[in-house]
């Protein structure tokens, strides 16, 4: 039996534009904008008040984290906590998980893909 798993995700609002069979204008208007704040918002989102992002969020009844522009940009702490999460998996290894259960398998692999000596076969 193989699991689905139900993944969000994230999509530009010229997706949900596009979706909708709106032009621009159509769409920043629906969105309470003006068309040159929803071509700004698209180029430069985080030049766009917050207060106009989470307006036009409620009128797409979505989380901010499935709009690409509307995602807040991680904090330098946590890219720096990423990074360095990512050169000790590289180092120690990355656990393979079975794709059907996500249990792990005891295998481990490193930064490139190789099996790495001593895990489980």
């Amino acid at each position: 039996m193989t699991t689905v798993l139900d993944v969000p995700v994230t999509r530009s609002l010229e997706d949900y534009r596009r979706e909708q069979l709106l032009t621009q204008a159509e769409f920043a208007k629906a969105l309470g904008m003006t068309e040159q704040t929803y071509r700004r918002l698209l180029a430069d989102p985080e030049s766009v008040r917050m207060p106009t992002k989470r307006r036009a969020r409620e009128v797409l009844d979505v989380s901010p984290y499935l709009v690409r522009e509307f995602s807040p940009l991680p904090s330098p702490t946590l890219v720096a906590q990423t990074r360095a999460a990512i050169e000790e998996a590289n180092v120690q290894g990355w656990i393979a998980v079975n794709p059907d259960t996500l249990e792990p398998t005891g295998e481990l692999f490193d930064g490139d893909g190789n099996l790495m000596d001593g895990s489980a076969t």
